[in-house]
């Protein structure tokens, strides 16, 4: 059987949200943490469309870092 990767292995990213139930008050429901927030996995077109709003220097940045990461 596989080994299940780890979020960090699979290079997940996550966004902090406002809690929908709690919506910021000072108490702790199931669903957040105690500041009244919470993380949502971050889906690749969300990722995209981030990139994509940067400004082009940001951007230019960010695709040299991912050349340089994936060994080209």
């Amino acid at each position: 059987m596989d080994d299940p990767i780890s979020d960090d292995e699979r290079g997940v990213l996550y966004v902090k949200t406002t809690c929908m139930v709690c919506r910021g008050k000072t108490y702790q429901c199931h669903y957040c943490l105690g500041e009244g927030k919470n993380y949502i996995e971050a889906a690749d077109t969300v990722i995209v469309r981030w990139i994509n709003n940067l400004n082009k220097e940001r951007k230019e940045d960010i695709m040299k870092a991912i050349q340089k990461g994936s060994g080209q």
